[in-house]
C-alpha cells in the first residue's frame, strides 16, 4: 500500500494576475469619509477544542499579529494616521460559543471579522452576521453548502468541492474502486462526504453507506465494529484488499478513533483517506499509537496548498518564528484576509458601513496578490482557485513526522511549487 510521490494535473485554468489593490482604488473613486484613526477588526479563532490539536488557531493568531504590525507600517510609510488592530476572541470550536463571540463584538461596533475557522460554527453564525450587517471573512471554512452568492459570508479558502475531487481522484489513482465513509456529522462532514461520494462515483468507483457520527462521540466501538463488519463484506465481494478504502472525516478525534481501531482486523489492512483538518495534526503524530496506524493504512490527508512565491516565504518564516513550527496555509489565508479587509477599508475612504465594505472587499481580493497568491473570490465570495498537497505520516529515527506526498493541481497560469 506504499504511496508514491504523484503530481495529479487536474484543471487548466488561464489566470490572469493583475496588481495589487491600487486596482481598485483607481477605478473606484472613494466617498468623503473621513478615516478613523483606528480600526478594530475581530477575530474569531479556534485556540481550543476539537480542532486544536491542529494549530490552526495557534497560527491563525500569529499571522494576524504579524498581519497587524505589517499593516500599521504601510499606513505610516504612506503617511496615514490611520492605524489597525485586531480583538481575537477563543470560539472553542464551539458554534454556540462562537454565536456568543461575535455578539461581543458586535456590541464593540465591530463590522469585519477574521473567522470563524470551522464550517459549523460559521454555519450557526452566519444568519446573525448577515442580519446585523458584519462581514465575516473565514480563512479555513470550506463547507460547499455554505457557498452562498450575496450574503455575509467570504472564505479564503475553495470550498471542499475540489478538496473532494482530489481525494477521490487519489483514491481512483491508488487502485481503489470501493470505499466506505466513516465520517463526523456536522455540516462540515456531511457535505464533504457527499462532494466525495459524488466525484468518486463519476469515475466510476463505489461508495458504500458508511457511519455518521455525532462530534460529541468518545467511544467509537460501536461505528469500528459497523465500519469492520462493511469493510469485510466489501473484501469478500471485490476479493481485492487492496481495492477498498475507508475514508475518513474528522477533527482531532482521528486519535481515539485510530487507537481503537487497530483492534479490528479489516479495516487494518485497507487504506485510509483522511481530509484538510486531520492533515499536519499534531496530537497524531505525538500519540506512537494513532501514528502507527496511519503509517501502517497509508492515509493520505489534504491540505490546502499555495504557490511558494518569495512573499509567501517571507511572511512564513515570521509566522514561524513566532510559533516555533512551520505555519499551515490557513494561517497565511488569515493574514491575506487581513490585508485585503483593510484596503477595502481604505478604498472606501474609511468608511464603516457594511453595504460599502461588503461591495468593496471582493473587487479588492480580485486584485490583491498577496502570501497565498491572487485572492480573486467567485460570485459565491469563496477563493476561486486552489491546490491541494498530500500529507502522510511517516516514522524517521523514532519520530514521527508529517511528509508531503502528492498534490492535486489546479494550474492557474503560475509556476508550481515543487513536492
Amino acid at each position: 500500500m506504499a504511496l508514491t510521490t504523484k503530481t495529479i494535473a487536474v484543471i487548466a485554468v488561464l489566470l490572469l494576475v493583475v496588481g495589487f489593490a491600487a486596482g481598485w482604488f483607481l477605478r473606484t473613486p472613494a466617498p468623503e469619509v473621513a478615516p478613523q484613526p483606528e480600526v478594530v477588526f475581530g477575530a474569531l479563532l479556534s485556540l481550543t477544542g476539537s480542532t486544536s490539536s491542529l494549530g490552526l488557531g495557534e497560527s491563525s493568531e500569529a499571522a494576524l499579529k504579524l498581519a497587524v504590525e505589517d499593516i500599521n507600517e504601510y499606513l505610516l510609510s504612506i503617511g496615514s494616521k490611520t492605524r489597525i488592530s485586531v480583538i481575537v476572541e477563543d470560539t472553542k470550536t464551539d458554534p454556540a460559543v462562537a454565536l456568543e463571540k461575535l455578539q461581543s463584538l458586535a456590541g464593540k461596533g465591530i463590522k469585519v471579522v477574521i473567522g470563524p475557522q470551522s464550517s459549523a460554527e460559521v454555519e450557526t453564525v452566519k444568519a446573525y452576521a448577515d442580519e446585523n450587517g458584519i462581514l465575516l471573512v473565514s480563512p479555513s471554512s470550506v463547507a460547499p453548502s455554505l457557498a452562498i452568492p450575496g450574503d455575509n459570508v467570504f472564505r479564503f479558502c475553495p470550498d471542499a468541492t475540489y478538496q473532494a475531487e482530489a481525494v477521490a481522484m487519489l483514491m481512483w489513482e491508488d487502485g481503489v474502486r470501493v470505499v466506505i465513509p466513516l465520517w463526523r456529522g456536522d455540516v462540515w462532514g456531511d457535505d464533504l462526504a457527499k462532494a466525495t461520494k459524488d466525484s468518486f462515483e463519476e469515475l466510476g468507483g463505489t461508495v458504500v453507506d458508511g457511519i455518521r457520527y455525532s462530534p460529541t462521540t468518545e467511544d467509537f466501538s460501536t461505528e469500528l465494529g459497523s465500519l469492520n463488519s462493511k469493510v469485510s463484506q466489501a473484501i469478500a465481494q471485490y476479493g481485492d484488499v487492496d481495492s477498498v478504502g475507508v475514508y475518513l472525516l474528522a477533527f482531532g478525534e482521528v486519535v481515539p478513533i485510530f487507537i481503537q481501531a487497530q483492534n479490528y482486523t479489516s479495516i487494518s489492512k485497507v487504506k485510509w483517506y483522511g481530509n484538510s483538518a486531520v492533515a499536519l495534526d499534531k496530537a497524531l503524530i505525538s500519540n506512537p499509537q494513532a501514528a502507527r496506524f496511519a503509517i501502517r493504512t497509508v492515509f493520505p490527508n489534504p491540505s490546502y496548498a499555495v504557490v511558494k512565491t518569495e512573499k509567501y516565504g517571507l511572511v512564513e518564516d515570521q509566522i514561524r518564528e513566532k510559533i516555533g513550527r512551520p505555519p499551515d496555509n490557513y494561517a497565511l489565508a488569515a493574514y491575506d484576509a487581513l490585508w485585503v479587509a483593510t484596503l477595502s477599508y481604505l478604498a472606501t475612504g474609511g468608511t464603516n458601513d457594511s453595504a460599502t465594505l461588503k461591495k468593496a472587499l471582493p473587487q479588492t481580493a480580485g486584485s490583491y496578490f498577496g502570501a497565498t497568491g491572487w485572492t480573486a473570490l467567485n460570485e459565491a465570495g469563496d477563493r476561486k482557485f486552489g491546490d491541494y498537497d498530500f500529507w502522510a505520516v511517516r516514522e524517521d529515527n523514532g519520530t514521527f513526522l508529517w511528509e508531503r506526498v502528492a498534490r492535486y493541481q489546479v494550474d492557474p497560469g503560475l509556476p508550481a511549487a515543487d513536492l
